[in-house]
This record gives structure tokens, sequence and C-alpha cells, in this order.
């Protein structure tokens, strides 16, 4: 909770599924230069800015590969503290068009980069973590597959160039003595050119959708919002804020922004979430990023009764409980509330409200 608290036409023909996702709110996203605020060490990822003609090879067995092709575009986000990755790639897995849309943003505090990416063929959120090194970023994720005990650790690196990029997965089970290929993807540098193709509205939702994938779209336009934080300390802390919502990932999601003043030494703070429903967990995931201490966070949950509840992901009885939560939701408004439990769930106290107005 603690983390959360922190502050929180285009240039070629591309699929149609492209053309569900709405306007790009995000102040941040035509910068060419990071904020003069934001650590200097995220320029080390300044390569990666630009469009990119993109080649993406997948491993389904140890002897056979599957090659795609799409396009990319790399950007600055949230006021020039991270980049953002939109990439569409057509017959990714045969057939279908893969929408992936990611955050990658330097943490000054722990030293460490972190990488968080949604895929509509997925519908899943992945978080990475690790470090520079020569030429590029080395970052690792770790998780149980399938509900068994062996551990997949996942590692990404990336290979910078002038003129080209290239990132590969790899995958290990046992405990990284060995890996084995599961993407690699060759990016070759075009010449500047428009944001990839967008709606100018705030988008439609792609076809074929279970109606859970549809439950925050209360979401979308742009909002004036009504915060009031209660610090540890006991003071009460209010500002406003405008907030927005369109839908990404080809339909498949929706792309949340906010910009605030709340402190003097970070005037152009500002948030990203994107929201992505799992239809195989059946639950929604999202992962937030701020640029006050430049951390990311992946939570989620689900509908129950008449409001949306989540929770990060490691959340359990053993200490403390947050959740988050969205009440009151009428089409010009809605209400939104953090609050956390020390006493296994019988009691909550509220920690941070929300009060959002449609514009």
């Amino acid at each position: 909770m603690r983390r959360f608290l922190v502050l929180a036409a285009a240039l070629v023909a591309l699929p149609a599924l492209a053309q569900t996702d709405g306007r790009l709110h995000d102040q941040g996203h035509a910068l060419t230069d990071r904020s003069p605020r934001a650590d200097g060490r995220l320029d080390a990822a300044r390569p990666l800015l630009g469009t990119w003609e993109v080649a993406v090879t997948t491993f389904p067995t140890d002897t056979t590969t599957h090659t795609a092709t799409g396009q990319a575009e790399i950007t600055y986000m949230n006021r020039g503290y991270a980049l953002m990755e939109r990439r569409i790639v057509e017959d990714a897995v045969p057939g279908r068009t893969d929408h992936a849309l990611s955050f990658l943003v330097f943490s000054p505090g722990p030293d460490r980069w972190a990488l968080g990416e949604g895929r509509s063929e997925t519908e899943h959120i992945e978080v990475y973590d690790g470090v520079a090194e020569a030429g590029g970023l080395a970052l690792r994720t770790a998780v149980r597959r399938g509900g068994g005990t062996l551990l997949t650790h996942e590692r990404v690196r990336y290979a910078m160039a002038d003129d080209g990029l290239t990132v590969t997965v790899e995958t290990s089970t046992d405990d990284g003595a060995t890996w084995a290929p599961h993407e690699r993807r060759s990016y070759t540098r075009r010449a500047a050119a428009p944001l990839l193709a967008v709606r100018a509205d705030d988008g439609v939702p792609a076809e074929g959708l279970p109606a859970e994938a549809r439950q925050f779209d209360f979401l979308l336009g742009v909002w004036d919002a009504q915060h009031q934080i209660t610090l540890p300390t006991g003071q009460q802390v209010a500002f406003p804020t405008t907030t927005t919502a369109s839908i990404a990932l080809g339909g498949h999601g929706l792309l949340e922004h906010s910009w605030f003043d709340l402190d003097p030494t970070l005037p152009d703070a500002a948030t990203t979430i994107l929201r992505l429903y799992n239809r195989a967990e059946r639950r929604w995931e999202s992962l937030y990023l701020t640029n006050r201490a430049n951390t990311l966070l992946d939570f989620g949950g689900v509908w129950e009764g008449d409001r949306m509840v989540l929770h990060p992901f490691d959340t359990h009885l053993g200490g403390t409980i947050s959740r988050f939560v969205f009440y009151d939701i009428e089409p010009d408004r809605y209400l939104w509330l953090a609050e956390s439990s020390t006493d296994r769930g019988e009691t909550f106290t509220t920690t941070w409200t929300i009060d959002v107005t449609r514009r």
C-alpha cells in the first residue's frame, strides 16, 4: 500500500483492429526528451525512442519457429519520466494480431529498471525488473506456471544500437542454469513518422469480448477529480487532478492517465494505468506507473455486487490488507477509495478518497 500512496492518420496501413484504440491523452506521449526533473539514468534507454519495423520470432517447440512482422513506436510518457512502447504484430499467432503496450522506467530508490507489459494475445500483464548492462538492459521475473511448484524464470534483454534493436525473451526451469528461447524481436528503425494509428474519439472495444471485459467502460472520457489523502501522520492532503481514459491494446484494454500538482519539488506529477481483463483467470489486471519515485505496481480484482474491488496480487491475511474500490458509479460521476486492514479484514481504515466528475 505504501508504494501506491507514493502517488500516486497513420504512416502505413495498419490492421483494422488498430483503429479500435482511442486518442492518446498522455501529455508526455509526444515528448522527445526526458523531463529535466527525471533521473538522468533514464537516458540509457534513449536509443529505444522512435518508430520501428519489427520482426517477431517465437519458438512454439524445440524444433519449430514462427515469424511475424509489425510496427512499433517507443516514446516518452508520464511527462517524460518513463518510456512507453506500443507494438502491433499481424499474424503473431497464425490468424491473429497481437497488440502490446509496455511501460519502461528507471526507479532511483532501488537503483533498478522496471518493465511492465500487457498483450491482447495473452490478456495478461507481466512485470520484470533488472539493471543496465553494456549496450542494453537485462530484466527478469519468476513465476510458478499452471499451478505447479516448478519455478519458471524469464529474462528479457534489450540490445541497443543506433539503427536497430534486439529484444530477446528466454525461459529457464532449472534456476537459470540453462535458458531456452521464447521470443526474439528484431527492430529496424524507420524514418520519423506520425504516431501509430488511433481514433480521434475514446475508441471502441474489440469484437467478441465477454461482458466482464466491459466493466471499466465507465472510465472512458475526461474527468475532474478531487483527492483527499490521509498521511501516516494523520495529516489530510487534498488536491485536484485531470483524469482520462481511452480504449487501448486493440480494443482489449483501457489506458488511464492522471496529472496533478501536489509536491512543489515535482510540479509535473503524473500516473498511468493499463487495465486488462484476463479471461483465463476471470479477473482484471492493472499496471500502475507513477513518476513520484518512478515505480510500477501490478494489482487486480473483480466486480463484487455494485463495486469494483482490486487488491495487490500479494495480498493475504498474514499482513496488511490493501484494497482499491470503485463505487457509486453513475454515467457522469464515480467514487474511489483506498483502504487497509491490519486485523484480517475485520475492519478497514480509509486512506485515500477520490470524487470524480465527468468534464
